[in-house]
């Protein structure tokens, strides 16, 4: 940003290795001063900035919860798997390997 004795200030878009201590102002020609000024914070939306409070009041005081709320479906048993179903497989059943074989046409 610069800033010129006659006008106001402007901007100037450019590398910082090109910037210079003065620069020549676009309505009158001048030589214009090089002023700093805090940086352009941008500010963020209504969602996420309640979605921060409610991330930062959960890690200070987390909510526990008791039950399971009403109206959603109860969670799988912990031993469901795709390729076991609903129970394990025995040992002796068991194939070797991480993956269970193709059927057989």
């Amino acid at each position: 940003m610069y800033r010129c004795s006659e006008c106001d200030e402007f901007d100037v878009v450019q590398p910082m290795s090109a910037s210079t201590t003065t620069h020549q102002c676009p309505a009158c020609g001048k030589s214009a001063r090089r002023v700093f000024t805090a940086p352009a914070l941008s500010t963020t939306s209504g969602a996420v900035t309640r979605a921060t409070d409610i991330a930062a009041a959960s890690s200070e005081a987390p909510q526990v919860v008791r039950s399971i709320p009403s109206g959603t479906t109860p969670p799988r048993n912990p031993r469901w798997s795709p390729f076991t179903g609903a129970s394990p497989v025995p040992a002796k059943r068991r194939t070797p390997g991480p993956y269970q074989p193709l059927p057989k046409l």
